[in-house]
């Protein structure tokens, strides 16, 4: 059982989405990896056709990788389109140390991954979730398209 949401179950997702914000619950790091399509066909349905989609999709698949690789366990993953952020939580505290240490395994790598998000957005938040586990944030490069009322 996920501790970020305890009815998922060992390969279960649930994805909810509407016109304010998309968010994932999955059981699994690798599930949500194989969203990354998913996620940008929904910043593309809601988002300004000036908005940096591609950007968006990268950030999106570097920071689930991340999670793939070094906290590989539940995930909940939330883009809200009030600020553009995009907040990837995992049940590890090895994110907290992102982009870790020199004597890390996959440093290289990781740090690679690290550098792509900060070339593409202006700033990187790590912080513990209050749930435990590790909160990564960013402000996605997108605007929302106006809606006609």
């Amino acid at each position: 059982m996920s501790a970020l949401d305890p009815r998922l179950e060992h390969d279960r997702v649930v994805l909810e989405d509407d016109e304010e914000r998309w968010t994932v619950r999955a059981a699994h790091a690798k599930i949500a990896a194989r969203l990354r399509h998913a996620f940008r066909d929904y910043l593309e349905t809601y988002g300004h056709p000036d908005s940096d989609f591609a950007a968006a999709e990268s950030v999106y698949g570097e920071l689930i990788s991340t999670c793939v690789l070094h906290a590989p366990g539940a995930i909940r993953v939330e883009f809200r389109w009030a600020d553009a952020t995009l907040t990837v939580t995992d049940t590890s505290d090895r994110l907290r140390m992102w982009p870790f240490s020199a004597d890390d395994s996959r440093a290289e790598s990781t740090h690679h991954a690290f550098a792509i998000v900060r070339g593409l957005c202006d700033h990187v938040r790590v912080t513990r979730d209050p749930d435990g586990g590790t909160r990564a944030s960013v402000v996605l490069p997108v605007t929302r398209r106006e809606t006609r009322r």
